[in-house]
């Protein structure tokens, strides 16, 4: 893949999470993650090491998200992609 291409996630232990895809909206982040079980994406986002930082990449460009370390949803929709909702932690408020 080219890296004008490439979209995932890059979680804060260097965890990638391929074609991951993030949005900020209202002071909360979303993740979204195809070809992951509830339980695996829990493993990942609920855990604060791994989501004191959280970078998008998309082609060249990337956000950095940092503090959301606390969960507050997991769902999956019907076309089996998972998303993860995030909020600051207590101490990044």
């Amino acid at each position: 893949m080219d890296t004008m291409d490439t979209i995932q996630i890059v979680l804060n232990d260097g965890t990638i999470i391929p074609d991951g895809r993030v949005g900020y909206a209202e002071g909360f982040l979303w993740c979204y993650l195809t070809g992951y079980t509830l339980g695996q994406a829990a493993t990942l986002f609920f855990d604060t090491n791994r989501t004191a930082k959280i970078t998008f990449v998309y082609g060249e460009m990337q956000d950095i998200y940092e503090g959301f370390t606390s969960p507050f949803h997991i769902s999956t929709d019907a076309g089996g992609v998972v998303s993860v909702g995030l909020k600051r932690g207590a101490q990044d408020a």
